[in-house]
């Protein structure tokens, strides 16, 4: 009788007052202690209010029916396909709306109402994956920014395929512990890409700007080495072939610094030798055989005189004969491949010092860095 006399009541109020009873009405549905008769034609009535021509009742409805695991599902599914202001409050918040039902509004909605959905509470796979698939920018800030979402490795390449361009996202993936080398190599092409697309940086550095941003790109790229810690880095390889990146320069950076886990897998892909193989060679020092494997992977001489000695240098701090950091090794360098150019003059090997000369001094600034950070500190 009370629900009959609201629906013949509703038809003479005014938006504010209607919107007022449409949430009155919605709480009584979820809290009072109605009987089956009363409950179905509350719920009735509350259908009814959907087809209600201001938005501003269906939105008081949204409001008190948001965040209840009580509420009607035809009602609240209804809601989420709304006007965006209405939709929002059900999208964001609603524990009844169905996974099939977000992941339907993920594909085709706004990219304010696919950032709510990627904020939800919860996160599950698939709808996680249709947002990387087809979210906004924004929505995949939010999707990576939030703890609950359960978001696979097919996620994160897709959403750095289809976003690593936009800065946020690639600051919400770096973040990420479980974020995969050849994904945060990708940023950083990325990130080096659109340093050198700025007017502003091509206006301060001018010309040198290429040079610049390559020389940084391998430097980025033997930090990034440094946090691998032994993982499998295959894939990271292939990534660096593909893009032209896998080159002497960088094998020289890398057996600099110490990556020498890295540099087995390198190496072993180059040559198909096993990475077992490889590393038993470098562990054992067997020089020559390491030569021949270098020789094999289409090496020039000059490369292959450093790499093995920074094997050996390496090898001798890991077993505790020699305490050095990349500063002391490549100043060892520099003298080993000074000797060599004194006894036989090649173009390359001037090339090789030069390089080692700039990873020398490179170090010679991060400990002066380290140092001064420490002082600080203390």
């Amino acid at each position: 009788m009370i629900v009959r006399q609201f629906l013949k009541w509703k038809e003479s109020a005014d938006v504010t007052r209607r919107a007022a009873a449409a949430a009155a009405l919605a709480r009584a549905y979820l809290t009072a202690a109605l009987d089956i008769d009363e409950r179905v034609a509350a719920e009735a009535a509350l259908t009814l209010l959907l087809d209600d021509p201001s938005p501003k009742v269906r939105l008081a409805l949204a409001e008190a029916l948001s965040t209840s695991p009580r509420a009607p599902a035809q009602i609240v599914t209804a809601l989420a396909h709304d006007q965006t202001e209405i939709a929002a409050m059900i999208l964001a918040r609603s524990p009844v709306i169905a996974e099939s039902d977000l992941v339907e509004r993920a594909r085709g909605a706004s990219g304010r109402l696919q950032g709510l959905i990627a904020a939800r509470p919860e996160v599950p796979p698939r709808l996680a994956l249709a947002l990387a698939r087809h979210g906004s920018a924004d929505s995949a800030v939010a999707l990576l920014s939030n703890a609950n979402a359960r978001i696979c490795a097919r996620c994160r390449a897709i959403i750095v395929e289809r976003h690593a361009g936009h800065a946020g996202v690639r600051g919400a993936l770096l973040q990420r512990g479980d974020l995969e080398p050849e994904l945060r190599y990708a940023l950083m092409r990325a990130a080096g890409t659109a340093l050198g697309e700025s007017a502003l940086y091509r206006h301060a550095v001018g010309e040198a700007a290429p040079e610049l941003i390559r020389d940084t790109r391998q430097k980025a790229l033997c930090a990034l080495l440094r946090t691998l810690d032994g993982a499998p880095c295959e894939k990271l390889i292939d990534a660096l072939g593909d893009t032209g990146d896998l080159t002497p320069v960088m094998m020289v950076r890398a057996a600099c610094e110490g990556q020498i886990d890295f540099l087995a897998e390198l190496l072993s892909v180059l040559t198909e030798v096993p990475t077992g193989r490889v590393t038993a060679i470098m562990v054992n020092h067997r020089p020559n055989q390491l030569r021949a494997l270098l020789g094999r992977a289409g090496l020039v001489e000059p490369v292959q005189t450093v790499l093995v000695h920074a094997v050996a240098l390496w090898r001798e701090i890991a077993i505790g004969r020699l305490v050095a950091g990349v500063q002391e090794v490549t100043r060892r360098l520099i003298e080993t491949m000074d000797e060599e150019r004194r006894g036989s003059p090649h173009a390359a090997n001037d090339d090789i010092v030069d390089l080692l000369r700039a990873i020398h001094l490179d170090a010679m600034r991060d400990n002066a860095r380290a140092h001064a950070r420490e002082l600080a500190a203390a």
